[in-house]
């Protein structure tokens, strides 16, 4: 039997998918200039291609796992299923770069509610399921996974953004959960350059965090 704190990178990933299309709808209305533009778009393919890699893994993998231990769940499960089919056409809308930044806005606002609503129902439904039924195996296999969806090179701008997403809680609990290399990368190259590339994209200074900044 698992616990909550060996889910801690599953809810890293929800936190940066809350916080990121409201932040990018309110950028992507008005953006400085080309260059801008040009960053905004890269944070949106990335975020975008996170969200399109968890929720296939969740139908492909984990929702199937969670039916076959917990048979009583399935119709929750095929729910949430659905609700990835209801998210795709804005998922798509909000890649097409042959629609100017300003005119997705609108398109980013609604994800970030409609995502917003299904993490709500995941986490209430799921997370119990996951708590009950999953093993340490299981979850290990999901972080080799991830890391593979993360690819080597986009590790540090992805660690960035969830650093930036997630309250003081989760991120100790993930940040704990790093290997002491990682960890030292964080503190002293990762997080300083994804602050800086924070306040490129959205004008301010990202959440001060006293876990990597002390």
């Amino acid at each position: 039997m698992i616990t909550e704190e060996h889910l801690t990178g599953f809810l890293m990933m929800h936190a940066g998918f809350r916080a990121e299309f409201g932040r990018l709808a309110e950028a992507c209305a008005n953006p400085r200039d080309d260059t801008h533009e040009e960053l905004l778009e890269e944070q949106l393919a990335l975020v975008l291609d996170m969200l399109h890699a968890h929720h296939a893994h969740e139908d492909a993998v984990l929702w199937p796992t969670l039916a076959g231990r917990a048979p009583q769940a399935a119709d929750v499960l095929a729910e949430l299923e659905s609700e990835h089919a209801v998210l795709d056409p804005l998922i798509a809308a909000a890649s097409d770069r042959g629609v100017p930044l300003p005119g997705r806005a609108p398109t980013l606002r609604r994800l970030h509610e409609v995502v917003n609503e299904h993490l709500d129902h995941e986490e209430r439904a799921v997370v119990p399921l996951m708590l009950r039924h999953l093993t340490l195996d299981d979850v290990e296999a999901d972080k080799r996974r991830a890391m593979d969806d993360f690819g080597r090179r986009r590790v540090p701008v992805i660690f960035g953004w969830l650093a930036s997403s997630a309250d003081a809680g989760l991120l100790a609990a993930s940040y704990a959960d790093l290997p002491v290399v990682a960890r030292l990368m964080f503190r002293l190259f990762w997080w300083p350059a994804y602050r800086r590339r924070f306040t490129r994209l959205y004008g301010t200074t990202a959440p001060a965090n006293a876990l990597l900044e002390s």
